[in-house]
């Protein structure tokens, strides 16, 4: 079973567009924290309500804090940041630039889920609320300090991947392998567009989910905007 399972090691960009696409993010995230306190200082400034003096601080305290926690994770030790997945017969490594294994997700590591109307791997968001569907992760069940069974998500977006999907549908078919005990929901298939029978990535159901995504993003960017301009503007 060990030799005929394939290996299926992370896709990526080079480091060179990795570095500028990090980058690029803390400059986003800088510019909005700029961008937030100039509301902040107009909001202080100005007969507005408290309400909307906290909600630029607030806001201004997020993408500041997003800005230098990622600026960190940029310059910190090389050798200590995961730079490469792999998934074979032991489950998910998770490598260093040196092909190092720094942590690893393994499949006898897995256990059953003590709710027997929880399936064993499964996939939700971390997200709660109206739009708690609308960024999913998956998780498994793992043992903790008192031997009782803890959910675990299983994240891959530690680095930029180009074969997300595939990477995530290898893993559930090592499951399938090596722990048929453990059941899967079959949502997971659907939430990351998956083909049931292949576990490929099938692209053609990501497409419809995406355009739902976008307008969801440019609706809460409007209101934000509404906000800012009309509400404000009345006071």
């Amino acid at each position: 079973m060990k030799e005929s399972f394939r290996e299926m090691r992370s896709e990526t960009y080079s480091p060179e567009y990795i570095a500028r696409w990090r980058w690029s993010i803390v400059t986003l995230f800088a510019v909005i924290a700029v961008i937030l306190l100039g509301f902040f200082i107009d909001a202080v400034s100005s007969p507005s309500t408290g309400e909307a003096v906290m909600i630029f601080l607030f806001l201004f305290c997020i993408a500041g804090s997003l800005a230098g926690w990622l600026a960190y994770e940029m310059i910190r030790n090389k050798d200590e940041k995961i730079s490469g997945l792999l998934i074979n017969h032991q489950g998910i490594l998770f490598l260093n630039r040196n092909d190092k294994v720094l942590s690893a997700i393994k499949y006898y590591d897995l256990v059953k889920s003590d709710n027997p109307y929880t399936k064993d791997i499964f996939s939700e968001s971390r997200a709660s609320g109206k739009y708690s569907d609308f960024r999913k992760n998956l998780y498994v069940y793992e043992k903790d300090e008192n031997q009782k069974s803890k959910k675990k998500l299983v994240s891959l977006d530690v680095i930029p991947l180009k074969n997300r999907y595939d990477l995530i549908g290898h893993f559930l078919k090592g499951i399938q392998a090596f722990r048929p005990d453990l059941k899967i929901d079959p949502e997971v298939y659907k939430d990351f567009y998956l083909d049931e029978k292949t576990l490929r990535y099938a692209p053609q159901n990501l497409k419809s989910d995406m355009k739902v995504k976008i307008v969801t993003i440019a609706v809460v960017i409007m209101v934000i905007l509404a906000f800012r301009y009309f509400f404000l503007d009345e006071v």
